[in-house]
């Protein structure tokens, strides 16, 4: 070969070769495209006046829409001094989520265990689990943010359920009165009695953990457990020592998840107190003032938990 011949060989340009993690990150900013362009096009621009209004007085003029004044932080300064009930439904609320989030987690956790294994019927298992997320999607979720079905249920009368010539009755005080002689303690009564009312809510905001939970159990290797079997470990050494490590970065992700899920629901009272604010819409600086440093505490608890479980997170290289 000729001197040339290699010289031309040698500038010849080469292939770029996208290496899988490349054509994964690829393919994944091409699925969430729309997702970016909707956030960029429709949210952000809504993110931007919101903040604009709440850092400005806003003056309604007939024929020529909102008139915008610069006042720095004076509408924060009334959202957090002068407005009344504020910060006090805020911590209220939050203090309230607390246990929720944490047996939300557990819940799906144990439920995608479960669900993961095989037994008989156990894709309708899978069906009758999600069937509450999907409904509470569409129509029952306007139907459970009315609470017709909570203050029945809660307000001690009897419901009535009628399925062709039978009928059953349900009495809820009845129900508080069994448990509070069986149990025999005030405290731990009211603990059973608050699970037990908030099952409904907890099996409809569990769903998405629980696919996640599922998921990720399912893409566990199956000669990591036959190898464990083939050691002589029991089925608590193998969750401990491979199904747990192996999930928690999920666990991260689904706390993650179920903080903001139930911060910004329909029926949280922080929610309900700026939705109320922004209904009057002669206080729409306060309302973005208000949403502005709801939002901030959102983020804050995000970060809080994140570096509380952060630690306890195994990676797999």
């Amino acid at each position: 070969m000729s001197i040339q011949a290699k010289q031309t060989k040698e500038k010849a340009p080469k292939r770029a070769v996208l290496s899988l993690e490349r054509k994964n990150s690829f393919f994944g900013y091409i699925f969430t495209l729309p997702i970016i362009i909707g956030l960029a096009v429709i949210y952000l621009p809504i993110l931007i006046q919101s903040l604009v209004y709440s850092f400005s007085k806003i003056t309604i003029v007939p024929k020529q829409g909102y008139l915008t004044e610069f006042l720095g932080f004076q509408n924060y300064y009334n959202a957090l001094y002068v407005e009344e009930g504020f910060l006090r439904t805020v911590i209220e609320s939050t203090i309230a989520l607390l246990p929720q989030i944490f047996v939300i987690i557990i819940f799906a956790f144990f439920m995608a265990n479960i669900l993961n294994q095989e037994f008989k019927g156990r894709t309708i298992a899978r069906v009758i689990f999600f069937i509450p997320v999907v409904v509470s999607t569409g129509i029952m979720a306007q139907f459970e943010n009315m609470n017709s079905m909570l203050d029945l249920y809660s307000s001690g009368e009897k419901m009535e359920m009628v399925g062709g010539a039978a009928s059953a009755l349900v009495d809820y005080t009845q129900l508080q009165e069994i448990i509070t002689s069986a149990l025999n303690n005030p405290n731990m009564s009211s603990i059973v009695l608050g699970a037990i009312s908030g099952l409904y809510g907890i099996i409809t905001s569990s769903g998405v953990q629980m696919l996640v939970f599922l998921s990720g159990l399912q893409g566990i290797s199956i000669n990591m457990y036959e190898a464990a079997k083939v050691e002589g470990a029991t089925g608590w050494e193998v969750f401990w020592k491979i199904s747990f490590p192996m999930i928690s970065p999920l666990i991260l992700v689904n706390l993650i998840y179920t903080v903001i899920d139930l911060f910004l629901k329909a029926d949280n009272e922080a929610i309900n107190f700026i939705n109320n604010k922004l209904a009057d819409g002669s206080q729409l600086e306060l309302a973005s003032a208000l949403s502005w440093i709801y939002t901030l505490v959102i983020l804050l608890f995000v970060g809080i938990v994140w570096m509380l479980v952060k630690k306890l997170i195994v990676y797999q290289d």
